[in-house]
C-alpha cells in the first residue's frame, strides 16, 4: 500500500518511510533466524539418528507418528477454544470507551499541552508488507498465530509472527524543556497458548505484547519499551481476554519547536513441534479489536 501524505507533512513522510525500512528489516532478520535454526537442528537431527541403535531409531520413528496424531486432537481442541472465545465479552472493569483522563466525570488537564490522538497509523503485517497506513487512525483489527510442526529437537518446527501497529503523534512545544508523555492504548482481544512436550519432544509457545516509544525534533531521541503481556511454556495449554487500557511513560527533552512522538505495539506469536500453538486475536468477533489510543502530554 502506498503512503500519501499532506502538503506540509514532508517530515512525517519521512519519519514514516524511515520506519518502515526499520520494521522490514527486523521482519527479514527473525525470518532468516529461524531458517538458519532449522537448518542447523536438522543436520543436529540427522547426525544423532546416525548414532542410535536400530531399536531406538525405530522407536523414534513411532513417536513421530503418535505425535502427529496427539497434535490433530489438540487443533480440535484449539478451534474449539478460540469459538469461545470470538463470542466473549470484556468485562465492564476492562471498558475502554470512556475517556482515560476522566475523574469524577471532569477530565484532567493541569497546567499541560493536553490530550493528544494519533495524527497517523501504520499496520505492518507479519510479512513485512503495508495492511493498512493513513491518517487519523481508527479502531484496528490486528491478529497473528503460529503453529509448530515435528518433535522440536534444536530448535527445529519453529515458527514466529510478529505485527507492528504505530501511531505517530505531533504537538508544539511551547518553550524548551522536559515533557512528560503518559500513554494510554485500549486492548479488547484474546490470546491461546498450547504445547503439550512430552520426554522424548521440545514443544513450546509463546507470546508478547509490547509498547514502544520514540521521540522526533531535529534528530531521534532515545526509545523507551514496556512490555504489557508475556507467557510461555514448554507445558502450557491456556487461554483468556485480554481487556483494558495499557498505559506507559515517556519523557522528552525538546526545544521550543514541533515535536513527534511514534507509539508502537507490536505483536509477537511463537510455536514449536507438533500440535503447539500460539495466538493473539484483537479481530474476530464483535468485541476484539485495538482501540485509539490517548496521550497526555506536560
Amino acid at each position: 500500500m502506498d503512503a500519501t501524505f499532506r502538503a506540509g507533512d514532508e517530515t512525517l513522510a519521512q519519519l514514516v518511510s524511515a520506519r518502515r525500512e526499520e520494521v522490514v528489516q527486523l521482519q527479514t532478520d527473525e525470518s532468516d533466524r529461524l531458517q538458519n535454526m532449522e537448518k542447523r537442528g536438522q543436520r543436529q537431527i540427522k547426525a544423532l539418528r546416525k548414532n542410535l541403535s536400530e531399536d531406538i531409531s525405530s522407536m523414534l520413528t513411532g513417536l513421530d507418528s503418535a505425535s502427529r496424531e496427539s497434535a490433530e486432537a489438540s487443533t480440535s481442541n484449539i478451534d474449539s477454544v478460540k469459538a469461545r472465545l470470538i463470542e466473549s465479552a470484556p468485562s465492564t472493569k476492562n471498558e475502554t470507551a470512556v475517556h482515560p483522563g476522566l475523574a469524577g466525570g471532569r477530565l484532567i488537564a493541569p497546567s499541560s499541552l493536553g490530550w493528544f490522538q494519533p495524527y497517523y497509523g501504520t499496520l505492518h503485517w507479519s510479512d513485512g508488507t503495508v495492511i493498512w497506513q493513513g491518517y487519523n487512525p481508527g479502531n484496528i483489527t490486528v491478529w497473528d498465530s503460529a503453529s509448530g510442526s515435528g518433535p522440536g529437537w534444536f530448535g527445529t518446527g519453529a515458527a514466529s509472527a510478529t505485527i507492528f501497529m504505530d501511531w505517530w503523534f505531533y504537538y508544539t512545544a511551547p518553550q524548551d524543556q522536559n515533557y512528560n508523555n503518559t500513554i494510554y492504548v485500549p486492548f479488547h482481544g484474546f490470546y491461546i497458548l498450547h504445547a503439550d512436550d512430552g520426554f522424548w519432544t521440545s514443544y513450546e509457545a509463546s507470546a508478547s505484547i509490547n509498547l514502544a516509544a520514540t521521540g522526533y525534533q531535529y534528530n531521534y531521541k532515545p526509545t523507551a519499551t514496556t512490555n504489557v503481556f508475556s507467557m510461555d511454556s514448554q507445558n502450557i495449554n491456556v487461554n483468556d481476554r485480554f481487556d483494558g487500557w495499557r498505559t506507559m511513560y515517556y519523557s522528552d527533552l525538546l526545544g521550543a519547536d514541533t515535536a513527534y512522538l511514534l507509539v508502537s505495539a507490536s505483536f509477537y506469536v511463537y510455536a514449536r513441534g507438533d500440535g503447539s500453538y500460539a495466538e493473539l486475536n484483537f479481530a474476530d468477533g464483535t468485541a476484539n479489536y485495538l482501540g485509539v489510543p490517548w496521550v497526555y502530554v506536560d
